[in-house]
């Protein structure tokens, strides 16, 4: 793209920005009722629209409804994301902390180890043997795909979903879950 024609972008870009602005702003506000975050989504939406100048061309009879949907768009994703740190908020406040609950466990190595084997025997069979295999006999996932005539994906599979299973399982004991975390990382 030549100079002239980037300085002539650049202009329309400018122009389009001072004459809009404002008006999307208040468009934003029909969805969000905070004015500076109204005023962020709509300056973030201009910015992207600036940095992929290069990537696509917008015609200017199209151009307002592409920045309408854009807005429209940030404002929806931001309010779905309010949502989501309210519902965070509440379950986090609905919760007893564990602390609270149990101030005074605290466990012995063969104690957590014992509320896992307990918990282990709950897991479905083949869940189960791959973890053992894996975290208590220190075998490979490849060693343990051709123990148990199983694909790799399948080892990773089962491995991952019996953590799932156990954590679920052991919620409420954060010291059996720090302790499958520990042996999860080693």
């Amino acid at each position: 793209m030549n100079i002239e024609a980037q300085l002539d972008l650049k202009a329309n870009y400018e122009k389009l920005f001072g004459q809009y602005y404002g008006p999307f702003c208040l468009y934003a506000h029909r969805f969000i009722n905070d004015e500076d975050v109204c005023k962020d989504i709509v300056s973030d939406v201009f910015a992207m629209l600036w940095d992929k100048k290069d990537d696509f061309i917008l015609r200017s009879e199209t151009v307002l409804a592409y920045i309408k949907m854009c807005v429209h768009n940030s404002c929806l994703n931001y309010l779905k994301h309010i949502d989501y740190e309210r519902d965070y908020e509440e379950h986090f406040l609905k919760s007893t902390p564990i602390y609270n609950e149990k101030s005074d466990s605290v466990y012995s190595l063969d104690e957590m180890y014992e509320m896992l084997y307990e918990t282990l025997e709950k897991l479905p069979s083949n869940y189960r043997s791959v973890f053992m295999k894996s975290f208590f006999e220190g075998k490979s996932r490849t060693e343990i795909s051709q123990e148990l005539d199983i694909s790799i994906k399948s080892v990773n599979r089962y491995k991952q979903r019996a953590i799932e299973l156990l954590k679920k399982e052991l919620n409420d004991n954060l010291a059996i879950v720090s302790f499958l975390t520990i042996l999860y990382i080693h």
